[in-house]
């Protein structure tokens, strides 16, 4: 199996529970060829670099799956289909992917983070704006330096002799 990740932008204007139910469709999809979806993520509404569809905004959703090559054709066309799909990108991450030995991965890094130790509380040694007092600022007016006028020396003109 192949790790992919497809990248969508929506219409800013859709409702929440649009967004979700678009969401779901294609996690169906993926789920429907034997594929496993990692994780979605919604970043939200972003700028777009140009217009696309005279908007300049649009909604980015994250699907993070394992799954065969064939899928990948179904996914694309659905996103084709799709009127709110303005955009979208699909890119291969790895050729070959272990399921069950990323799953394991996946299962401990989630064990480690909940038994990490919290981080002792440092405040006492960092200086925060209410423990530091601010240095009196000096300031004094520039001195002002003597220049020397500069006259042209004799015998040299900006005009061309002889005119």
């Amino acid at each position: 199996m192949r790790r992919y990740e497809a990248l969508i932008v929506l219409d800013p204007d859709m409702l929440d529970d649009d967004v979700k139910a678009l969401t779901e469709k294609f996690g169906g999809i993926i789920t429907d060829h034997a594929g496993e979806i990692i994780k979605i993520e919604d970043w939200g509404t972003k700028k777009l670099a140009y217009l696309v569809r005279r908007k300049d905004k649009g909604r980015y959703i994250l699907f993070d799956f394992v799954s065969g090559p064939t899928l990948i054709n179904e996914l694309e066309r659905q996103f084709k289909i799709t009127d709110d799909v303005m955009k979208y990108l699909t890119v291969k991450l790895d050729d070959d992917v272990d399921l069950e030995a990323f799953k394991a991965k996946a299962e401990e890094e989630v064990l480690e983070g909940e038994t990490a130790e919290p981080i002792e509380e440092i405040s006492e040694a960092v200086p925060t704006i209410e423990n530091v007092e601010p240095e009196p600022q000096v300031t004094e007016a520039p001195e002002e330096k003597e220049t020397p006028i500069q006259s042209e020396p004799e015998g040299s003109s900006t005009k061309e002799e002889g005119q």
